[in-house]
């Protein structure tokens, strides 16, 4: 069964400026590969073949502008306790939130059903196996809050396969969906 999510890229010049992040001290966890950073819009999960096909053309209808994004600030989560992950935050446009609505839309045309956590966007930095004591991190995430990108252009979506291995998860596009070319949602 195909294992999906449906992300956003980043081009390689922000994946640099995030990476640079690495070179700070930070607790021993695990950064993600240079090719896995993305924004998830949505995780699918493990589905039948059928069904993935169903969701892969249900993408296909969905209509929204390119616009432009920057990645902003540091934080962790969970937020108030030990954390799990740390994240580079990502601003909630409403051009972004458009593209999550419509996408959240298409895929539960064909049955899917959303989790009920708010929105969150972001970029997973880093993994820990066991929580962190309370505190670890905050000194790193203090040093970056005013971390931030160059804005990017955001024109497409993509509809991917992972399959999980014990070197960490490996991504496949198994589709690619335009945005429009309205320029209205500018930073």
């Amino acid at each position: 069964m195909p294992r999906l999510f449906v992300a956003i890229d980043l081009p390689e010049t922000t994946k640099d400026e995030v990476l640079r992040l690495r070179e700070d001290d930070l607790p021993p966890g695990r950064w993600p590969q240079r090719e896995a950073l993305h924004l998830t819009l949505h995780f699918i999960g493990d589905v039948p073949e059928a069904v993935a096909r169903a969701y892969q053309r249900a993408l296909a209808a969905v209509e929204a502008p390119s616009f432009d994004l920057r990645i902003e600030s540091v934080g962790q989560f969970p937020i108030e306790a030990r954390p799990r992950v740390i994240w580079a935050g990502v601003a909630n446009r409403p051009a972004l939130r458009a593209v999550y609505e419509g996408v959240g839309a298409a895929l539960e045309s064909e049955g899917f059903i959303r989790e009920r956590r708010r929105f969150h966007p972001h970029i997973t930095l880093m993994r820990f196996r066991k929580p962190l004591r309370r505190g670890l991190a905050s000194r790193w995430i203090d040093a970056h809050l005013d971390f931030y990108t160059e804005p990017f252009r955001v024109e497409q979506f993509v509809l991917y396969e992972s399959e999980l291995k014990p070197s960490g998860a490996e991504y496949a596009k198994r589709a690619v969906y335009s945005l429009g070319a309205t320029h209205g949602d500018e930073l």
